[in-house]
């Protein structure tokens, strides 16, 4: 069924406007899936996603490379997976979510690719992109080791007066 010109125009204007603060869109694919995606699958799918926090809407391919100039020539459905809060996104979740979604589905949908800051990445990055740490784990890293040396400190500190303390009463010991 043919999508009127005034209704592609929205979908492109609403597109554009929601990616427009994302700095990590996936790409997904049905092509090349060894099972249909039924729509009981999709529905999981869809619902897996948005628990995650993570929009997704099959769009038309010409639209897609409308918006994503960089994005290569894509081929039969394809699905575009952002973050609902725009404000929160960063490079790393948006391919993290999906790549462990998707390992649920494996059979149904694969992963296409991503981009990310204006850069098309191929499903070989994106999953590499995805082993990386997201910031909220990073900060949690670098607070973890700094908790760790502040502790570290007040046990030295703690020892000196501790190691005087034996020193004395083992040099009181030699002289009695």
């Amino acid at each position: 069924m043919a999508v009127l010109k005034s209704k592609k125009q929205a979908i492109f204007a609403e597109l554009t406007n929601e990616i427009a603060t994302q700095k990590a869109v996936v790409l997904l694919t049905t092509v090349g899936s060894t099972e249909s995606l039924t729509a009981e699958s999709n529905t999981n799918l869809r619902r897996v996603l948005r628990k995650s926090g993570i929009k997704v809407q099959v769009i038309k391919n010409t639209l897609i490379n409308k918006a994503f100039s960089e994005a290569p020539t894509l081929v039969g459905p394809t699905y575009v997976t952002y973050l609902v809060d725009g404000s929160n996104s960063d490079e790393v979740t948006v391919p993290k979510e999906v790549t462990a979604i998707l390992k649920e589905f494996k059979d149904n949908i694969s992963l296409y690719g991503s981009i990310v800051n204006g850069e098309f990445l191929d499903k070989a990055k994106t999953i590499q992109l995805s082993k990386v740490s997201t910031k909220e784990e990073s900060m949690a890293k670098i607070a973890g080791s700094l908790n760790q040396i502040t502790a570290k400190i007040a046990l030295s500190i703690k020892e000196v007066p501790a190691s005087i303390a034996r020193g004395v009463n083992a040099h009181s010991k030699t002289l009695s």
